[in-house]
């Protein structure tokens, strides 16, 4: 065989060594990857959502108060940002839907 061959197709061997693990993982254990999933949404909505957006609210608040031009734009990415916070339970829940779990 060719070097470049033989290279190649250690690598691919590497690489399924590698990732067999990770595969083994999903086999029986889908429950833990949903509540994984809920406890993150979880945490995120009740504890790091709602303080990331006050600060938010408030760095644009300042801004516009000092006739900043980009704080209307920094304000639609803070709702957005904010929107996208709060609605992740259900982002989760759809994602949980699609997976079939």
């Amino acid at each position: 065989m060719k070097k470049k061959t033989k290279d190649i197709l250690m690598s691919a061997g590497m690489l399924l060594m590698t990732a067999a693990p990770s595969f083994a993982q999903f086999s029986g254990n889908s429950g833990q990857v949903g509540s994984f999933l809920g406890s993150t949404a979880g945490w995120l909505v009740s504890v790091l959502g709602p303080g990331l957006f006050l600060i938010g609210v408030i760095m644009v608040g300042i801004s516009l108060a000092m006739g900043d031009q980009d704080a209307m734009r920094r304000g639609g990415y803070v709702i957005g940002g904010g929107a996208l916070i709060f609605l992740s339970n259900s982002v989760v829940a759809l994602l949980k839907s699609l997976s079939g779990n």
